[in-house]
């Protein structure tokens, strides 16, 4: 009997704890999207600041996106908007629910998948661990206590900030390489690890669901792509019925590596992101008959912005 009222006792304070961390979940987590508030990877989450429906395409992935496709440069040529969600050295499991946060106020037509983040390998405890934190915001913003003030009582969440260039990192520097034929038929197939296919499953489904396309897509990367690679995500993307184009593969796409690339072939600086984002807006706006939007006043504040990020690349 006392082995039993010992177990009672147990569950009763287990349920008590559940319920104190999920209630303070609500409070520890971010009321606004700004740093200033506590707010993880502020310019991913920019999207929260943008106008209701407003984003035609979202870009997400790790490094590679935020420093291959350029949003304005997109608006500028074609008029249709867009946001990159990446961040450095993401997983694909963080960026599902990345998606998701951005789902809740916009409905684009597209999104796109930078590939290089689904060769990145975590554990299952990885991925039940960030399940967790995405979950229940207290795990991720516990920390936050020493900078919490009465307004994090307030329930109420204002996302008031969005990126002055829409998730994209400007990077002039220059740090070349030798250029080189990195996509020869001379490497075994590198298979896309089961975790990482589960997850782009996910994000298929959520997309569908809402009548929203996903695209894959290798951006240009002497350093981190090949072959191998290529012959990996082309059989993923047949076995899941995803459409995917491979950049490394597209001429028309002129990148010097003694000139557009910032760290040896690694990243592409912004020479080399405009390339691609010329590209890519050419591609995005004939396939999926993106509109243009320059002359709605909706967009107003992009054409605005669109001068400002002008400036800033000159």
């Amino acid at each position: 009997m006392k082995k039993f009222k010992n177990i009672v006792k147990s569950g009763i304070f287990f349920l008590i704890l559940c319920l104190l961390i999920f209630v303070l979940s609500f409070v520890f987590a971010p009321k606004d999207n700004t740093s200033k508030s506590g707010m993880h990877q502020v310019e991913a989450h920019g999207i929260l600041g943008e106008k209701e429906n407003s984003i035609d395409v979202i870009f997400m992935g790790d490094s590679e996106s935020y420093t291959s496709f350029s949003p304005f440069h997109m608006y500028d040529e074609y008029g249709f908007t867009s946001y990159v969600i990446g961040v450095s050295a993401q997983r694909i499991y963080n960026q599902y629910y990345y998606l998701k946060d951005a789902l809740r106020t916009q409905n684009p037509q597209v999104v796109v998948i930078e590939t290089n983040t689904l060769f990145r390998k975590y554990s299952v405890f990885n991925a039940i661990a960030g399940e967790a934190n995405n979950l229940i915001p207290f795990f991720q913003y516990h920390d936050r206590w020493k900078k919490m003030s009465i307004r994090d009582f307030d329930l109420h969440k204002d996302y008031t900030y969005t990126d002055a260039t829409k998730g994209f990192r400007v990077r002039k520097g220059i740090d070349s390489v030798e250029n080189k034929d990195y996509m020869k038929k001379n490497k075994e197939k590198v298979e896309v690890p089961y975790l990482n296919e589960y997850y782009v499953k996910r994000i298929k489904e959520l997309c569908e669901s809402r009548g929203i396309k996903v695209l894959l897509v290798s951006s240009k990367s002497l350093k981190n792509w090949n072959y191998g690679r290529h012959q990996g995500m082309s059989e993923m993307a047949e076995r899941l019925n995803i459409d995917y184009i491979d950049l490394n593969f597209v001429d028309e796409i002129e990148i010097d590596w003694q000139k557009d690339t910032l760290d040896k072939g690694d990243h592409l600086n912004t020479s080399g992101a405009l390339k691609v984002s010329s590209y890519m807006g050419d591609y995005l706006s004939k396939k999926y008959n993106l509109k243009d939007h320059k002359n709605d006043p909706y967009y107003s504040s992009w054409n605005i912005d669109l001068e400002k990020y002008k400036e800033l690349i000159s």
